[in-house]
């Protein structure tokens, strides 16, 4: 089915991009190293990431987990986004968590 390869695609995508820039947030410090944002980007990399497996073994708990990954994936692009402007790790992040909260609704 193309929109869940789609969805599992933009998955991984969000989980290595939320990842890449909590690394790059804690390496750079400032306001890219708040506490509050590190542990959403890393919230979301470990949701997306099971939200991607969830699909790839056809679970039938899928669901209820997609509408959480949504959930958690808008909360990181927004904050992400805030950040976007002076940073491009932030935009992409933003960018991919969007995505991921997209197909995860496509899928329901």
């Amino acid at each position: 089915m193309p929109m869940m390869k789609d969805c599992i695609n933009a998955c991984d995508l969000a989980h290595r991009t939320a990842t890449e820039a909590a690394i790059h947030g804690m390496q750079q410090g400032g306001d890219l190293a708040n506490w509050e944002l590190v542990q959403l980007l890393l919230d979301t990399a470990d949701i997306t990431e099971t939200a991607a497996d969830f699909l790839l073994r056809s679970s039938r708990q899928y669901t209820s987990l997609l509408r959480v990954t949504a959930e958690i994936a808008d909360k990181c692009a927004d904050a992400c986004e805030k950040l976007a402007p002076i940073d491009l790790r932030m935009k992409e992040c933003a960018e991919s968590c969007r995505r991921a909260a997209t197909q995860c609704r496509k899928v329901l």
